[in-house]
């Protein structure tokens, strides 16, 4: 190797150590950066020929530096592994955020919840039986019945908007899918055009990866790698995107007594398998609300049914007999029209003749199933919320740790990057130091040779 190849192997290593250089800026220009991978400049040694020419072979030491493609240094397992974790946190705290607010509407233990006030109707049916010919105990009563069944409507309609509201929140999230699927699929027809043209597109991949991880949290998704760097994206076993095509979700509501709500592909009306916020949406819209509001309205029955029972077969002050206390319409439990208006046809007597004879009230006094029956409700929500919360703390660590590993691997760590910034500057030194030493040993071979003498 002539000493004129010692300057390109020095400028080799000038280039090299330049472009690594800065790429290590950009690292840490984006350290804040949402979303930014870490990257690195692959580097190769140049080696001399490995053809031999005829009657020679090779002796140098070496032709420099190659600086080859920049590398997004992320580990596509634990990113696979991330977009499964996320999804299952998102639609566990879903989840729990319906059972916070379910919660919230039946207000328990308190002064006004439908404990207090099944408490103060049937202690009111006991004033009743203590002295049953006064006329405010049974206006009391009847006034009671009245706020208990206001009580359940109230209840039911609480849960009942808390449906609407939770399934016009899964239509705000399908349609911000919707829109970051055209996304990424935009950002895929970019990074095919960039990486076929031989230029660098792992800033369009981090925007893209960034979308998919959003994506993930909302619907749960899977990518499989295409060529070219791009992606394709799928929901349920089905493409959300297929290169530079998109799909499309929609929020269809069936015509069925549950009114179930599902999650559809437009193009064909299939159901989508979805997870993450929408999984957890629709796990609160079709079970955990109105498995409560079929709770609430199965105690409202009992209340009926039990105490119906036992007034029919008691005697008004008019000796009427045979009337039901409660009705249950499609507006739910309330007071015998009829009773409402008087409340002298309110059956305390066991006997037919005995306006003083409160046996009948002090019978319906001491029902308990309905009371029972709503207390363990109460519990069985108190127990649920518990055990959903339980779950999110675990899953939340689960999450911490795979998103350490993550940017352990992805992140940009600041005192490695100072670090790699001086490790490259002495780099580039030295090699312009051996640039300056090739220089001056030229300069004796050229200037300094065949002179002795004159």
């Amino acid at each position: 190797m002539s000493d004129f190849a010692a300057i390109n192997t020095a400028l080799s290593s000038l280039y090299a150590q330049r472009r690594a250089l800065q790429l290590t800026g950009q690292n840490v220009a984006n350290v804040n950066t949402e979303g930014y991978s870490r990257q690195r400049v692959e580097m190769t040694a140049e080696c001399g020929p490995v053809v031999p020419a005829l009657f020679s072979r090779w002796t140098g030491a070496g032709e420099g530096v190659r600086s080859g493609t920049v590398t997004r240094l992320r580990d596509q397992f634990l990113e696979l592994r991330g977009y499964q974790e996320h999804a299952v946190e998102a639609g566990l705290k879903r989840s729990q955020g319906v059972l916070s607010r379910v919660e919230l509407a039946f207000d328990e233990p308190s002064d006004t919840g439908l404990s207090a006030l099944l408490s103060d109707f049937f202690a009111g049916w006991d004033d009743v039986a203590n002295n049953p010919t006064d006329q405010a105990a049974r206006t009391q009563l009847v006034e009671r019945g009245q706020t208990l069944a206001a009580g359940f409507g109230q209840l039911d309609s609480g849960l009942d908007a808390l449906r609407q509201a939770s399934v016009a929140e899964l239509r705000s999230v399908v349609a911000d899918v919707n829109a970051s699927a055209a996304r990424v699929a935009e950002l895929n027809a970019g990074i095919n055009s960039a990486v076929h043209a031989g230029f660098s597109a792992n800033e369009l991949m981090d925007q893209r990866d960034l979308l998919i991880a959003q994506m993930a949290q909302q619907v749960g998704v899977t990518i499989h790698p295409a060529e070219n760097g791009t992606v394709n994206v799928f929901v349920g076993g089905t493409a959300i995107v297929q290169g530079d095509k998109a799909e499309i979700l929609d929020v269809a509501i069936d015509n069925d007594p549950a009114q179930t709500v599902r999650v559809i592909w437009q193009r064909d009306n299939l159901a989508a398998g979805v997870t993450g916020d929408a999984g957890g949406i629709l796990g609160a819209v079709n079970d955990i609300i109105p498995r409560y509001r079929s709770g609430i309205s199965a105690v409202a029955q009992q209340v009926a049914d039990d105490v119906n029972a036992l007034h029919r077969t008691g005697y008004a002050l008019d000796g009427s007999t045979g009337r039901d206390f409660f009705t249950m319409g499609p507006g739910g439990l309330t007071v015998n029209a009829a009773i409402a208006a008087d409340p002298k046809l309110i059956a305390a007597a066991s006997a037919a003749g005995a306006p003083l004879d409160g046996g009948l009230a002090q019978q319906v006094a001491e029902l308990t199933g309905a009371t029972d029956r709503y207390h363990q409700l109460v519990v069985g929500l108190g127990v649920e919320s518990q055990a959903v919360n339980r779950r999110v703390e675990i899953q939340g660590a689960i999450v911490g740790h795979v998103d350490d590993a993550r940017e352990a691997t992805a992140g940009v760590n600041l005192d490695e990057e100072m670090a790699a910034m001086v490790e490259y500057q002495h780099a580039y030194e030295a090699a312009a130091r051996f640039l300056t030493a090739v220089d001056q040993t030229l300069d004796t071979l050229i200037n300094s040779t065949g002179i002795v003498g004159r």
